[in-house]
């Protein structure tokens, strides 16, 4: 893999650099080997199959074991050790960074660093067996480094914590800081940090907070806790203490608020207590002491609303204004559908509103109060009308008018009829008038045909219409055309 050769090209490049740093020591030392070689070379030997070669290990190490030790791993295998050095070095990368800032553990990382170095120096020698030895040595270095590492910064934190919870925080203060020399990126230590800094001011609020409780001063406790907690957050107390505090605040004006609404509503003052009430909303909205003076309040307006529009529909029916009247009950009954006031005042309004009109409509044509079934209808009219004569005195004068009318409309009038006293008149239907010069007659009102005739003559038709306004009506009848 190409993250592996370049790692051998590296390991191989830093060891040319310290083979470069000390030439004239490794010159000198080729010599001496060298010639110890020579001597060797030059002394009688066994043959090959005679000697039995040891190694560094006492092992049997003859060119044919080694060549059956590298065959030993295939390509595949080779490629998984491929893998494992380059995940190796990450994890070693890794770990070098994140101990980076504590120099005895910078140093320990180096060393586990070299080891990594020559595990690739041996896969480049094709040194199988011993990359795989070194990888697992590697492993187990780095994880317990990294455990002494963790154990350096985070031992030294809960005996710093621990102080600080005894109020101890020049002990706490050492000790964090040493935890921080080992890892500065610690967030628990920093955190533990921010709080030791702000110690002495904490320390004087609850002091300030201890003299508000003395004087009874809600606020002045108040204003110490949220110092405390706004300085150090993780203060459960002073956040409790603050919480409650609040909450007794917000209980006595609540309190208070309701008290208001009530004197309000007492007073008569709806528009305040609304306004109270609304503001108690606000600090508790889903409260059950609001919503029952809530309803309270609504029904006290609602039933003021409706004694002012029954004042007013009184008012109108008062002065027999029934129209006005009408409309107002309606309009009311929308708001207060069950009412018996108003809907006994809708009821009477529309009943004298429908007899006015229908009186009226006969008023308007009194002729045809001669008919029969018109009359009947009109009487009707009068008999509906009756039962409300004692509400409205409109309606009762009006219906006088209207029976004098009908009286009057049965009252005959004088119509005179003129002639040559030889043309034969009657009224069809009604009788005859005869031979006349002129002649007076009673008719009611109503639409009369009368008739003229005469031997020799053709007869004549004359339409004439008695109204219960006529007076002085007169008509000319007479044969002219002779045939």
């Amino acid at each position: 893999m190409q993250s592996v050769e370049k790692a051998i090209e590296e390991s191989r490049a830093k060891k040319k650099a310290i083979i470069k740093k000390s030439l004239l020591g490794t010159l000198v030392l080729i010599v001496v080997i060298a010639m110890g070689g020579f001597l060797v070379f030059m002394l009688p030997v066994t043959s090959t199959e005679e000697r039995d070669p040891r190694n560094e290990n006492g092992t049997t190490s003859s060119p044919s074991s080694i060549e059956a030790s590298q065959q030993v791993f295939s390509e595949a295998q080779r490629k998984a050790l491929q893998v494992a050095l380059s995940k190796t070095k990450e994890r070693i990368e890794a770990m070098s960074a994140r101990v980076s800032h504590s120099e005895r553990f910078h140093e320990a990382a180096t060393t586990i660093e070299n080891k990594l170095d020559d595990a690739f120096n041996a896969y480049a020698a094709s040194n199988y067996a011993n990359v795989k030895q070194r990888i697992n040595e590697i492993n187990d270095d780095s994880s317990a480094l990294l455990n002494a590492f963790e154990l350096a910064y985070t031992q030294p934190y809960e005996k710093a914590l621990a102080a600080f919870n005894q109020n101890d925080n020049g002990t706490a203060f050492n000790l964090n800081r040493e935890s921080l020399s080992v890892n500065p990126q610690y967030a628990l230590a920093n955190t533990l940090q921010q709080r030791i800094d702000v110690f002495e001011q904490v320390q004087d609020a609850y002091e300030q907070a201890r003299i508000g409780k003395i004087e009874n001063n809600i606020t002045k406790q108040q204003q110490a806790y949220a110092t405390i907690v706004k300085l150090d957050p993780l203060r459960e107390d002073a956040s409790l203490a603050l919480a409650a505090l609040n909450k007794q605040q917000t209980d006595t004006q609540f309190a208070s608020l309701l008290a208001q609404a009530n004197r309000a509503i007492e007073d008569k003052n709806y528009d305040v207590a609304n306004g109270v009430l609304t503001d108690a909303a606000a600090i508790k909205a889903n409260s059950e002491e609001v919503r029952v003076i809530s309803q309270r309040l609504k029904t006290l307006i609602a039933g003021e609303n409706l004694n002012k529009i029954e004042e007013q529909v009184a008012i109108f029916i008062s002065a027999d204004e029934w129209e006005t009247a009408s409309l107002l009950a309606a309009k009311g009954l929308t708001q207060f559908p069950t009412s018996t006031s108003l809907l006994k005042a809708d009821k009477n309004a529309k009943a004298i509103i429908e007899s006015r009109r229908q009186i009226e409509n006969f008023q308007q044509r009194p002729e045809r109060l001669a008919d029969s079934n018109i009359k009947q209808a009109a009487m009707l009219a009068l008999r509906n009308a009756e039962p409300y004569f004692s509400q409205s005195e409109k309606l009762r004068a009006q219906a006088d008018t209207f029976k004098e009318m009908i009286d009057d409309v049965n009252t005959p009038r004088a119509v005179t009829i003129t002639s040559d006293n030889d043309t034969y008149i009657k009224v069809l239907g009604v009788g005859i008038v005869g031979e006349v010069k002129t002649k007076t007659i009673q008719l009611k009102p109503g639409t009369y045909r009368l008739e003229g005739s005469r031997e020799g003559y053709r007869s004549v038709i004359e339409n004439i219409h008695v109204t219960p306004l006529t007076t002085d009506l007169s008509v000319h009848i007479i044969c002219t055309e002779k045939v």
